[in-house]
């Protein structure tokens, strides 16, 4: 048996790939992201390879999030 890689461990399975409901609620009237706010999240991926740091991955991806905010929605909501 061939030993697996972190990513092959780490990928959720079955009933983990949907994310649980969120214990707070959105309360703004109406939000959409800007199709351009989603292409920059998009083009910022995450593969698992050697070379990238999961850290400065998911601080990047939180900087990114703090430049859009929603009245009635929080940041933690938001991510």
């Amino acid at each position: 048996m061939e030993p697996q890689t972190i990513q092959q461990l780490s990928a959720p399975k079955g009933e983990f790939l949907e994310p649980p409901q969120s214990s707070k609620p959105i309360t703004a009237s109406g939000y959409e992201p800007r199709p351009s706010f989603i292409v920059m999240v998009q083009e910022q991926t995450f593969s698992g390879f050697d070379y990238e740091n999961s850290y400065s991955h998911l601080q990047e991806f939180e900087q990114l999030c703090a430049c859009l905010t929603i009245l009635g929605m929080s940041q933690e909501i938001l991510r």
